[in-house]
This record gives structure tokens, C-alpha cells and sequence, in this order.
């Protein structure tokens, strides 16, 4: 009996360390839609803990750096990034204490260490705050940094590639800032080998500054060496080099997808296959397909019906998709899409699901078998005694499993920039928010931005619906 009881209660505690994440998107998305980035900064101060957590620090303070940089609060933002930045170096090293929990209860028991793309995204905001106080050798720094991460993140194993072109043509653009052409004209190549390895396609007028600085450095015979066809004139690029003035709109633009649960369920056969079956989400069609099953101690040569949830990708409704940029009301610009979360979300998951997908079922096995073990040690005779214990047991057990559905929840569905070559002087810059059909959303007006001699003058626009 005191077994059973040892067992319920574990269990029953286990069952306490439910992931967070629907919840924290249920209560906050609201608060956003009606209150906007601050109060939605106050909602989540006030309930951190519940929301969050110990074991989601790193998405605490990354989803609040988010925020304030939105909010144009850039010294808080740096602060919390500043957090997550140690928090992601500290978790680089796995924990084996939480990875070994993790074995017997489900994924949201081990810290969040975040998603290649989200340590990418996390520098390339901490790059504009510093840009945006003023500060050229902070930004910098964050170039540095975001250059070891990105050596560290990229892998290239057949279509698995994780690098970012923006972080590249962003870093390229504070090298220029800071006058090093020589750093600016590497950037601007890596930069160029990101977008074509990446989930978006090269924009021409990215590619039209690539052209122009490599150009000027005379590095025109690497152009030659990338898949894009090099080009004859850069006429924008090179007004903004002759002028030393830009105006540079960085839209972010809409809402990225979160997780939600695809259940899956099967046949387990220890050391042989693992035979699944789940309904996909968007086509609402039965699927089944087969892995190969790793051996799991105890399970000698018997089969297990399994089931349990796996993270599934769920696209939200874009409010916002595309900007238009009109300067001194006589030239209209639009900004060209430089990253795509929900792309980048993709090819996380594809390269992360099958590892996942055995990871779990081998987690479910070994409780299941577990769970038998336990049911027949506490046997007491008494029939009735024995099913209401058994279904207990059972449901514990079948309680651990939860799908780790956590994921940074304020990034942009899509980030789109351009570059606009200025005079020095005042300028009146009105960024049109549009809908994915092109009709009005909204604006950005912003009169008298002054824009000194040889400035490069960045101005954010968050339309994060």
C-alpha cells in the first residue's frame, strides 16, 4: 500500500509540471489586441510566475525584450535579452539532472534552450537597441556575438541549414556604420550565401547593395561564385554611397505561428518499428508511417499500443502582411521580406520531429512498462480494490505526457526592409500598413526625422498582428 501511495503521488506531482504555453498565448493574446505592447508588459509582471516559470526564463525575458523594443523602450529591452542571452549560454551545456527527468515525465521538465531561429532573431533586435540609443560600439559588440552564435548554430546536412541572411545584411550595415568596409564586404557575402541556403528568397535590393559594396572592394569575382546572377548597375546602392545618407525602415509584420498538440498514436515494437498514425491538422486527413524502434530495457519482445502528443505548427490570422514607405511625400517605397518565421518554424520542426517523434515514444514505453510493473507489485487481491488502483495508475501515467509547445510568443510573422537614400536634413516619413491583399490598415507618420551628414537612420515600425 505505501508503494501505491508513493507511486500515485509522484505521479499526481509529475502531473503538476504542466507546460505552460496555451495558457501563457490564451491569457496574453487578448491583453495585446486590446492594450498593446505596454499593457501587455504589465500583464505579464504581474503573473510571471504562473505564466512562465523557472523552467521558461529564457522565453520570459526574450518575449519581454520583444516588447519593450516594440514599445521603443530599447535600454529595457537590451536588459531582458541581455538575460536571455546568459540564460541561452548557460543551458548551451544539456543539464543531465533535467534530461534524466525529462526520461520519466515529458520535454517541459527540461529548461527551454530555444530555437535556432530565436537566437538568431534575439540579436538582431539587440543590434537595432543599440542603434536606436545611439550607441554604434554596443551594436557592435552584438555583431560579434551574433557572428560566434551563427558559427555555432550552422549546420548544412542536405536542406538543414541554420543561418540567418538578415542577421548578415544587418551586421553588414553596422560595419558600414562604423566605417569597417573591409568586415561590411564579408557580411554582405555571407549575408548573400544565407538567402540563397535559406527559406527566403534573395531580395533585389538586398542584392543590389551586395553588389555594390563587393564591388567597391574589389571582390567582384566573388559575386561570381553565388547563384544569383550578378548585376550590370546598382543605382540605388550607389546614390546611398555617394549621399552617406540612408533612412532605413525595418516593418515587422504580423503575428508568428504557435504550437498546438498533434496526437499521434500506434504500435510500439521494441527493437523493430514503431507504426503510427495521426490526422493532420490542416488537411484533416488520416496519415500513417513507420520509424524504427530503438530497444528499450524491459520491453523483451512484447508490442505496446502507444499515444501521445508532438508540437504542430499553427498559423494565426494576419492582420498585417506588407508596408509601403512614402518619404517627403514624393517617392513611395516598399520594404522587401528579408525573414520568415513561420518558414524558419518549419525547418525547425522538420529537423527536429523524428527525433522528437522516437525520443517520446521510447519515454511512453518505458512508463507504460513501468506502470505494469507497478500494478502488479501493489495487487492486493480485492477485485474492486485492484481495477479502481490500476485505472488510477493508468491515468497518471497517460497525464505525464504532454507536447513541450513552448515558443517565443511576440515574434513578427514576417520582417520586411528597405533602404532609402536621403540628403541631410529633416525628412517626413509615412510608413501604410496593409493587409495581405494590399488594403489599409493603418500608419506610421513621422515628420521632422533628422538625418545627419553621413547617418544611416533606422526606424522601426511594429504591426505584430
Amino acid at each position: 500500500m505505501k508503494r501505491l501511495i508513493l507511486f500515485l503521488a509522484s505521479a499526481l506531482l509529475l502531473c503538476s509540471c504542466a507546460n505552460k504555453a496555451m495558457t501563457r498565448y490564451e491569457t496574453l493574446a487578448p491583453v495585446l489586441k486590446k492594450e498593446g505592447f505596454e499593457g501587455t508588459i504589465q500583464k505579464i509582471e504581474k503573473e510571471k510566475d504562473d505564466l512562465y516559470g523557472e523552467k521558461s526564463a529564457f522565453l520570459y525575458h526574450f518575449d519581454e525584450g520583444m516588447l519593450f523594443h516594440y514599445a521603443g523602450k530599447n535600454k529595457e529591452s537590451i536588459k531582458h535579452f541581455e538575460q536571455a542571452e546568459q540564460i541561452y549560454e548557460d543551458l548551451y551545456t544539456k543539464s543531465v539532472t533535467n534530461e534524466a527527468a525529462a526520461l520519466v515525465t515529458n520535454d517541459n521538465i527540461r529548461p527551454y534552450r530555444a530555437r535556432p531561429f530565436e537566437v538568431l532573431l534575439m540579436y538582431q533586435y539587440q543590434i537595432l537597441n543599440y542603434l536606436a540609443i545611439g550607441d554604434l560600439d554596443g551594436a557592435l559588440v552584438e555583431v560579434r556575438r551574433a557572428q560566434i552564435a551563427s558559427e555555432a548554430l550552422y549546420q548544412k546536412d542536405k536542406e538543414k541549414v541554420n543561418d540567418n541572411g538578415w542577421l548578415r545584411y544587418l551586421s553588414a550595415i553596422v560595419y558600414e556604420m562604423a566605417g569597417e568596409e573591409d568586415d561590411a564586404a564579408i557580411a554582405y557575402l555571407k549575408a548573400a550565401k544565407a538567402f540563397e541556403e535559406g527559406n527566403v528568397s534573395m531580395p533585389k535590393e538586398v542584392w543590389e547593395f551586395i553588389n555594390e559594396s563587393l564591388t567597391n572592394m574589389d571582390r567582384a569575382d566573388d559575386l561570381k561564385k553565388l547563384k544569383s546572377t550578378p548585376l550590370a548597375s546598382t543605382p540605388k546602392a550607389t546614390e546611398a554611397r555617394q549621399k552617406g545618407q540612408e533612412i532605413i525602415v525595418v516593418g515587422y509584420a504580423g503575428h508568428s505561428p504557435i504550437l498546438g498538440e498533434m496526437y499521434l498514436s500506434g504500435t510500439f515494437v521494441s527493437a523493430g518499428a514503431i507504426n503510427l498514425t495521426y490526422k493532420d491538422g490542416k488537411t484533416g486527413k488520416i496519415n500513417s508511417f513507420t520509424l524504427i524502434a530503438p530497444p528499450v530495457a524491459g520491453a523483451g519482445s512484447n508490442t505496446f499500443h502507444i499515444g501521445f502528443a508532438l508540437p504542430e505548427k499553427k498559423d494565426l490570422p494576419q492582420r498585417t502582411s506588407l508596408f509601403s514607405v512614402n518619404l517627403d511625400g514624393k517617392m513611395r517605397v516598399a520594404p522587401e521580406r528579408v525573414a520568415n518565421i513561420g518558414a524558419e518554424l518549419d525547418q525547425n520542426m522538420r529537423d527536429e520531429n523524428a527525433t522528437t517523434m522516437v525520443r517520446t515514444a521510447t519515454r511512453v514505453v518505458v512508463r507504460t512498462i513501468a506502470a505494469q510493473k507497478a500494478k502488479s507489485a501493489t495487487n492486493t487481491g480485492n477485485g474492486i480494490f485492484d481495477l479502481v488502483k490500476n485505472i488510477a495508475v493508468d491515468v497518471g501515467q497517460t497525464q505525464l505526457e504532454q507536447a513541450d509547445l513552448r515558443i517565443g510568443l511576440f515574434m513578427p510573422n514576417t520582417i520586411n526592409v528597405t533602404r532609402i537614400p536621403v540628403d541631410a536634413g529633416d525628412h517626413d516619413v509615412t510608413i501604410s500598413v496593409m493587409d495581405g491583399q494590399g488594403r489599409f490598415v493603418g500608419d506610421y507618420r513621422l515628420n521632422k526625422i533628422k538625418v545627419g551628414k553621413g547617418q544611416k537612420k533606422i526606424i522601426i515600425a511594429p504591426s505584430i498582428d
